[in-house]
């Protein structure tokens, strides 16, 4: 590799080598299929096609042609319209891929003979020899903000002389000054901070308590700038005297107890799950609560509920949970349920988890009673339009209870301007997400602008990157690796998903469906049965999977009793599902009826039904199996019948 160009020639300087010496193609090849081999990128194709890409067209001497768009169109395989301003897919995966490195070369990779390293600033990689001896001087990476118009910046060569106009100093103090600085800045702030209070509560000058608390209270305010309903989770209260011993209870019982199952601990399990949904905000505490902007006149679109719970003890180690939600806007409790015979003993963990698994869905998931309220509340105020980004949320459910077109595009042009308004709005990405998918599975309003599976990449990915310990983004990026037929990357998703958020039926549900298209039909139907135990009254698609995993084991009676339950002639993978259950039960002419309503919903089915099989179904067996029978009752398939009519 060449060296960098002295600095004499700042202006036309490029960072495109990081060693004194040049390492041979051959060794670079080498390290490379390492990597592509490694667990960190295996998983991913997006990864491994664009540090594939940037690695060749470097060691073929383009390196001047790896930008945001040529990445994008040759190794993400977007199209020539790709306008990397609008889309930030590129910056995204370059992130992501350079810290699915930074993980490989910390562990698997350590050994490695060359690193290849991916600089902030620049998609051009460097390929840095490693085991270098201790000391030697290495050209340090420029921290610039990443994009395709950063400018890169001169580095001298590895092991030149320092220039006497431009000394450099060690390594070492020069990473300590700043951490220094801002331990020092952080300690003032925080003494200055406790002087300001205790100004405050001695004197209470004019204006000190005014100005602390407005500080104090700015943050809270600006976390609910979405307009997402808030959720305060009170001590609970326990009765009925202290529990028994674990010894006790292991007699009473015939179980060995390993953990506390006590009030404190559920209303901290609760406490922690609850913040596990996107649409909730939960507040730390009561003092946490900001002014009540909400009435009960309905004239505000905002919500607060309170949530608290009281555990009885009885005398044979079992106990009840009492649980009560009260809207703070209005005073009134809106929802109460006992959970009764719960017992210690065995795993408390499990029982816990068990427990709050049937709290959340009742009250967390987005069709459960905080937001059938929050909806309502909006509803009274004025309607959507006048609750902010939550008021985009709230459109985007409303459609995914009709499934109406025209509520699609609403939902959609809501979401697109309130992440234009606001780039840090993760949940809006993910959301979009989904939408841009139906695009595709419902043949909802679809656009010529870009690939519908190509924004609701991009748009996923931008919710992970910003918000990567949201459940819901990685069960959102779950649903694209899936219809983009990328297993490997569904899977790792959905696993992400379900570990980040074990309390969401809605995930488990999800996960599950998507495991029996990919033919892992026992485990996904498990799943599915679990979800719709713990809430009976879920999501359409989730009465879709039902069926798909019905019709895999051949039970018709199982099919056709799910497939009852898919009501109404807007939701496309419902009438598919309805027709492959109908012909399996040899109602052909009734399969043929909603095969006929499919094509009208979504016409991608007769114009390319080879591609819809494979997305909704990416097994090879299993994609045959479905493309017989569809064929059998009429599908215009290539080579078949209805296709030459």
């Amino acid at each position: 590799m060449p060296e960098s160009t002295t600095a004499g020639s700042a202006d036309t300087a490029t960072v495109t080598a990081a060693v004194p010496v040049s390492v041979p193609p051959e060794t670079v090849r080498r390290a490379l299929a390492h990597v592509l081999d490694s667990e960190e990128l295996r998983s991913s194709p997006q990864l491994s096609n664009i540090l594939r890409f940037v690695v060749e067209a470097t060691l073929e001497g383009r390196s001047e042609a790896i930008k945001g768009y040529t990445i994008a169109v040759e190794a993400l395989g977007r199209d020539a319209s790709f306008d990397p301003q609008a889309d930030p897919i590129v910056r995204v995966e370059a992130t992501r891929l350079r810290r699915a490195l930074e993980r490989y070369y910390a562990g698997a990779g350590a050994a490695d003979e060359i690193e290849i390293v991916v600089p902030r600033g620049s998609y051009v990689p460097q390929f840095v020899p490693r085991g270098l001896a201790a000391g030697e001087p290495v050209a340090e990476l420029p921290i610039v903000e990443e994009g395709p118009s950063a400018e890169a910046v001169p580095l001298p060569p590895r092991g030149s002389a320092p220039s006497p106009a431009a000394p450099v100093p060690p390594a070492a103090p020069r990473r300590r000054r700043p951490l220094r600085a801002a331990a020092l800045g952080l300690f003032a702030l925080l003494a200055l901070m406790f002087v300001a209070g205790l100004a405050a509560e001695t004197f209470d000058p004019p204006g000190w308590r005014a100005l602390i608390t407005s500080a104090a209270w700015q943050p809270i305010e600006r976390a609910n700038r979405l307009g997402i309903p808030l959720v305060e989770v009170r001590a609970f209260d326990a009765t009925g005297g202290a529990p028994l011993p674990p010894s006790e209870i292991a007699r009473s019982a015939g179980a060995v107890s390993s953990g506390d199952f006590t009030a404190r601990a559920i209303e901290v399990r609760v406490r922690d799950a609850l913040a596990r949904f996107d649409l909730l905000d939960v507040l730390a505490s009561p003092d946490a609560r900001p002014s009540l902007r909400c009435s009960a006149e309905g004239t505000s679109p905002h919500s607060v509920f309170a949530l608290g719970g009281l555990v009885e003890n009885h005398d044979d180690g079992s106990l009840s949970l009492l649980l009560r939600l009260s809207d703070l806007c209005d005073g009134t409790i809106v929802w109460s349920h006992e959970f009764d015979s719960l017992r210690r003993g065995g795993d408390p963990s499990a029982a816990e988890v068990a427990l709050v698994r049937d709290i959340m869905a009742a009250i967390a998931e987005p069709y459960g009673i905080i937001q059938a309220r929050a909806r309502a509340r909006v509803t009274a105020a004025g309607g959507p339009a006048v609750a902010g980004p939550y008021g985009c949320v709230l459109m985007a459910y409303s459609y995914w209870r009709s499934y109406a077109p025209g509520e699609h595009d609403q939902a959609r042009d809501c979401l697109e301007k309130a992440v234009r308004a606001d780039a840090t709005f993760a949940l809006g990405y993910a959301l979009l997400a989904e939408l841009y998918l139906d695009e595709v599975r419902a043949g909802a309003n679809p656009r010529a602008d870009a690939p519908a599976l190509n924004r609701a990449l991009a748009a996923a990915e931008q919710a992970v990157e910003l918000a990567p310990t949201s459940a819901y983004a990685r069960r959102v990026l779950m649903d694209v690796h899936f219809f983009r037929g990328e297993r490997g990357a569904t899977v790792a998703a959905g696993e992400a998903a379900l570990e980040l958020n074990p309390y969401d039926v809605d995930i488990v549900a999800d996960f599950g469906g998507r495991l029996v298209a990919l033919g892992e039909v026992t485990r996904g139907e498990a799943m599915l049965a679990g979800a719709t135990q713990a809430a009976p009254g879920m999501p359409p698609w989730v009465d879709y999977h039902r069926v798909i995993a019905a019709y895999l084991k051949g039970d018709a009676p199982a099919a056709a009793a799910a497939a009852d339950q898919l009501m109404g002639e807007g939701y496309a993978p419902g009438l598919l599902a309805r027709a492959l259950a109908s012909h399996m039960s040899g109602e052909d002419e009734a399969a043929r009826t909603d095969l006929r309503k499919l094509v009208a919903v979504a016409p991608a089915w007769k114009d390319e039904p080879e591609a819809m099989i494979h997305r909704f179904f990416p097994d090879p067996a299993i994609a045959r199996r479905v493309r017989a029978d569809l064929a059998a009752i009429g599908l215009p398939l290539p080579g078949t019948a209805a296709a030459a009519n």
